[in-house]
């Protein structure tokens, strides 16, 4: 696998944004770190993700800079800093490694939305959706055991800790591929402790809130099916992880998602077809099948 993701690498770096942005070419102060921002690598919604060198050791990292413009996306951002700075998180191999951050308020700045700044390691293989479009067909079954075990990895350490983290927001674009190729997990922006336990007392305006809630921290055709009807009344704990796993090993396997058009009924009748032909990756159908898919029973 290594040798594979290091040859897709000189894909990733060719296509990587260049357009014009006022932060690179500055110099920031992180700790007891001064960085030159050197060019941008990724953007989304209200995030920058900048390659970024210590001036002296020459080391490069990411840097992501967050901008909240209101009191949600702050708690968001705030969120992912406070759970990537645990050191019991952060040191999972992986999960990708925290360095430092720092804030300024909203009042503080020159725009009017307070800001944050992530530096984290820097995983040259970039994106592990990015390595499945430029080969522009599924990994060899090995391939994905492995890449898939290592996310499984990341995931169970969240899962394991007390109470359970659960990331909320796994997708093939949250795991990126180190210097070294190996699977880090990031993004998280959407995790929570929280679980949810509907019953019949829970009161319609409950269940519109915790739906919102679970929409502005998922991805709609990675939700289970427990997110999707709170009417079922069924519990929203770290199993909708186990979900949005099956959804990454079918994609992984097959190049392309089980639900595709995120179609409600779909998802919730767990309606997905396993290519009748396939004879590759015979050895995950169960897995998909009846451990990631598995219906809910209480």
């Amino acid at each position: 696998m290594a040798d594979f993701f290091k040859s897709a690498f000189g894909y990733l770096s060719n296509n990587s944004i260049t357009q014009d942005n006022d932060f690179v070419g500055q110099y920031v102060e992180l700790g007891n770190q001064k960085l030159r921002v050197k060019r941008v690598i990724a953007e989304g919604g209200f995030a920058f993700v900048f390659v970024a060198q210590d001036v002296s050791s020459g080391k490069e990292y990411a840097l992501k800079r967050l901008l909240a413009s209101d009191e949600e996306k702050r708690r968001s951002v705030m969120q992912e800093i406070a759970l990537l700075s645990q050191k019991k998180l952060s040191g999972h191999p992986n999960i990708i490694e925290f360095i430092s951050a720092a804030s300024i308020s909203k009042e503080e700045s020159d725009h009017g939305q307070a800001e944050f700044l992530l530096l984290t390691e820097l995983c040259t293989g970039g994106q592990l959706v990015d390595v499945l479009r430029a080969r522009g067909c599924a990994l060899p079954c090995n391939q994905v055991i492995q890449a898939f075990y290592q996310a499984c990895s990341a995931v169970q350490h969240m899962h394991n800790q007390k109470p359970p983290i659960i990331h909320r927001d796994l997708k093939v674009e949250n795991l990126l591929l180190s210097s070294k190729s190996v699977i880090k997990l990031c993004d998280f922006g959407s995790a929570t402790t929280k679980v949810y336990k509907p019953d019949r007392d829970w009161s319609a305006m409950k269940r519109s809130l915790v739906e919102d809630e679970i929409c502005n921290n998922t991805t709609p055709m990675y939700r289970a099916p427990e997110m999707l009807d709170l009417y079922q009344n069924f519990t929203i704990n770290e199993q909708s992880d186990i979900w949005a796993l099956g959804c990454i090993l079918f994609l992984m396997c097959f190049n392309e998602h089980p639900f595709e058009d995120s179609a409600k009924l779909r998802i919730i009748n767990g309606n997905y077809t396993i290519p009748p032909t396939d004879t590759e990756y015979t050895v995950l159908h169960d897995l998909i099948c009846k451990i990631c898919f598995k219906p809910i029973t209480d």
